[in-house]
Formats: structure tokens, C-alpha cells, sequence
């Protein structure tokens, strides 16, 4: 014997309808605007404004470079993990060039402290090394990331990300904590069965927004499907 939940995914197939997606203000209400957080990076051209609404959704805003076109979209907390993947992504061949240009300036420093080699050479040998050990240490730097990404809680697509640290240690924790605790508040307020469901809808919303792909959305739409409060 099957719950109401049980028989509206089983009927629906493999699809739910694009026309029954949750309720949502048509104009949004300033006075439920809740705590916001904004990252950007001028250099990279990247902007992501991440804003709690009516201690239920998120909305985002994001800009994923110089030419890339806007994204706005909102999240129903309910049906994100709480628990996002934490990735710190290092590119340590970059460190390694600026060691390595390193070692090799102060090696020019030697010859020339030493006179081991015309003074003239030390010097052009010595500015290339110390201005490709420059330019290394930079690009170490900018291709460093320390991001945490969200996903669905169900259907376990990407749905945005979060830069650590950014715009600073005390903003980003206090935001951290403030859009965990919603989520876990969102959550107890409905059950599991009704979540995914309501969940499935959030991604079909989503990518008819064009915010998440097909290849996405019918992996979360498997996934959902595959659950056990829903199993035949």
C-alpha cells in the first residue's frame, strides 16, 4: 500500500509537470530580506550575491566572469544539504616554477657575489629569474580556491558555490552559520516525502531557468527517484 506521495512519482512517470512549482512571491517583499553576503573579484570579473529571503529561500545572483551574463535564481532551503563539499583546490606546479626561479636567481647572486661570472650576465640572468619567480607566486596565488559547494539534498546536483574567506573570514562564517541553521529549519518543517518531491520540482524549475543542464536535472530526477521512501 502506497502513501499520496508514493503514487504522484510513480504516476509521474518520468517527468514531473513544469506548471506546479512551489509558491513564490511575484514582487519581493523588502521587509523579508534577511542577512546577505557578497562576493566578488574585480580581477576575474566575478560577482555572486547570495541573499536569505523569508527565512526560506535564497536568492543568488551571480556572474561567473567578465563576459558571462547574469544569473538570477532562488533556492527553497528545504531542499538543500546542509553539509556542502568543502574543496581546496591547489595548483602546486605554479609553487614549484616560483621555487624553482627562485633557487635559480639567488644561484645568479652567487656567481656575482663570487665573481664566477661576468657581472653584466648575473645581473640579466638575475632579473629574468626574479621576474618569473614574480609572476609564478602570482598565478599561484590567483588559481588558489578554497570553495564550498551546495547541493540538493536529494537529487545531489551542484546548485551554487561559496568562496571561503571572502570578503572576509568574520562575514563569511557569520553568513556560514546564519544559511546552515535556515536549512536545518527549512527541513524540520516538512517531511522527508513531501521534500522530494518538492525537491524534484525546485530542479525542474531550475533547469527550465536554465540555472542547471538536462544531464543535471535527470541524474537528480534518478536519484530521487531511486530513494527508498519511494521504492515500488
Amino acid at each position: 500500500m502506497h502513501d499520496d506521495n508514493e503514487i504522484i512519482i510513480e504516476n509521474a512517470a518520468l517527468d514531473v509537470s513544469s506548471d506546479n512549482y512551489e509558491e513564490f512571491d511575484q514582487e519581493l517583499d523588502s521587509s523579508k530580506f534577511e542577512e546577505k553576503l557578497v562576493q566578488e573579484n574585480a580581477l576575474k570579473g566575478i560577482l555572486r550575491e547570495y541573499q536569505i529571503y523569508a527565512s526560506k529561500y535564497l536568492l543568488l545572483n551571480f556572474r561567473e566572469g567578465k563576459k558571462a551574463p547574469e544569473k538570477k535564481f532562488r533556492i527553497n532551503l528545504a531542499y538543500i544539504s546542509s553539509e556542502p563539499e568543502h574543496n581546496k583546490i591547489i595548483k602546486w606546479n605554479w609553487l614549484y616554477g616560483a621555487l624553482a626561479t627562485t633557487a635559480l636567481f639567488c644561484l645568479f647572486i652567487f656567481l656575482a657575489v663570487k665573481d664566477i661570472v661576468d657581472l653584466k650576465y648575473c645581473l640579466i640572468g638575475g632579473a629574468i629569474t626574479l621576474i618569473a619567480a614574480v609572476i609564478c607566486s602570482l598565478i599561484f596565488v590567483y588559481l588558489m580556491r578554497d570553495e564550498y559547494i551546495f547541493k540538493s539534498q536529494f537529487g545531489g546536483i551542484k546548485l551554487f558555490l561559496m568562496d571561503n574567506i571572502k570578503p572576509n573570514q568574520k562575514d563569511f562564517d557569520q553568513f556560514f552559520i546564519v544559511l546552515q541553521r535556515a536549512i536545518d529549519k527549512a527541513q524540520s518543517s516538512s517531511s522527508i516525502a513531501n521534500r522530494l518531491v518538492d525537491e524534484l520540482k525546485m530542479c525542474r524549475r531550475l533547469k527550465d531557468e536554465g540555472i542547471i543542464d538536462n544531464e543535471a536535472y535527470i541524474a537528480a530526477r534518478t536519484a530521487i527517484f531511486k530513494h527508498k521512501q519511494y521504492k515500488a
